[in-house]
């Protein structure tokens, strides 16, 4: 860590009200999008977030987290860190430490998919929501935006310059996906009568976005704590179940769909009508999941990711990202 970054963590620390004399600054491993500190001092432990900033990416990241952490604390949510500090001049959040480990996809049972489904529950359970909350990243309340938001990804994958090998593999298969793309939309649009209604306000939910175990926790006392919420807000249920179910790092089995909005939508009144819709895009979800995947091939998310973790291999991420998108492909939707 460079000294610049490590005086302004402490610097940071002062603004919130913590003692710095004996700090220890530790980097986290594992985000994606922005640089995470364990900081020990002798008043605790905390988590510190540097947000990743810049002009072609509007979104606020910390005020996303911050907001919807305060949010879910105000309603007594404890399953999530608690937020500590945050400082829009930074661009830097404060948080609880969360003393836990990751879990493998093998090991997820019923259990953990109920609490994940009760946290989804408690937060859209109150008649009076935060509607101060920001719309949620890539928030859609239409198919037809849904439809947009898909096709986008595709056009920007298809427009990339081939530089390299690895480069044409990847625009074959995004020809693929586009080709996949175009029949299931036909689909949608047979078996719904209109793409281009909006979901109405009291369907909308807030949702932790980017939902899923590859965001999780698991305690000594076998309790989920739930954590990242850059991208979290008001959205769509259909896309929070698809997300939750598409994510590829700790895949979730398909088995436990039912019973997911089952518990997770128990909080509305439309809660048939709301499964059904998750029903019918989750194929478009899994397909933009593979665009997702292959993010590493389009520069402003390969900005991201050096901002997080400089040490990684352009190249070498390529490669992985592309046999992680297709084995995604042949294992979910075809």
């Amino acid at each position: 860590m460079s000294t610049l970054l490590s005086l302004s963590i402490s610097d940071f620390l002062l603004d919130a009200g913590v003692n710095t004399v004996e700090m220890d600054v530790a980097p986290v491993n594992g985000g994606g999008n922005n640089k995470v500190f364990a900081v020990h001092t002798k008043s605790g432990k905390y988590l510190a977030k540097v947000y990743y900033s810049n002009p072609s990416d509007k979104r606020n990241r910390l005020k996303a987290e911050y907001s919807f952490l305060e949010y879910a604390r105000k309603i007594g949510i404890d399953c999530v860190p608690k937020p500590i500090f945050s400082s829009p001049e930074k661009n830097m959040g404060l948080y609880e430490f969360v003393q836990g480990r990751k879990l493998a996809s093998s090991e997820l049972m019923p259990q953990h998919i109920k609490q994940a489904a009760n946290f989804v529950h408690a937060l859209n359970k109150r008649y009076e929501k935060d509607v101060a909350l920001p719309i949620a990243s890539e928030a859609c309340f239409s198919i037809e935006q849904h439809f947009l938001l898909t096709d986008n990804r595709i056009k920007k994958l298809l427009s990339l310059p081939v530089v390299s090998e690895i480069d044409h593999q990847a625009l074959l298969f995004v020809g693929k996906l586009d080709y996949v793309l175009k029949n299931l939309k036909d689909d949608i649009i047979a078996r719904c009568s209109s793409i281009s209604k909006q979901l109405d306000e009291a369907d909308r939910c807030i949702s932790p976005s980017d939902f899923g175990f590859h965001n999780a926790l698991l305690m000594d006392n076998g309790k989920i704590s739930f954590i990242d919420f850059e991208y979290a807000g008001w959205d769509d249920p259909a896309k929070m179940i698809g997300d939750f179910f598409s994510q590829p790092e700790i895949p979730v089995s398909l088995k436990h769909f039912d019973r997911f909005i089952s518990e997770a939508l128990g909080y509305s009144k439309n809660s048939v009508e709301l499964a059904q819709r998750a029903r019918l895009l989750l194929p478009l979800f899994q397909i933009k999941w593979c665009c997702i995947i292959l993010n590493d091939f389009l520069p402003d998310a390969a900005k991201r990711r050096h901002f997080a973790n400089p040490t990684l291999e352009p190249l070498q991420r390529k490669q992985q990202q592309l046999a992680r998108a297709q084995q995604f492909f042949h294992t979910r939707i075809t």
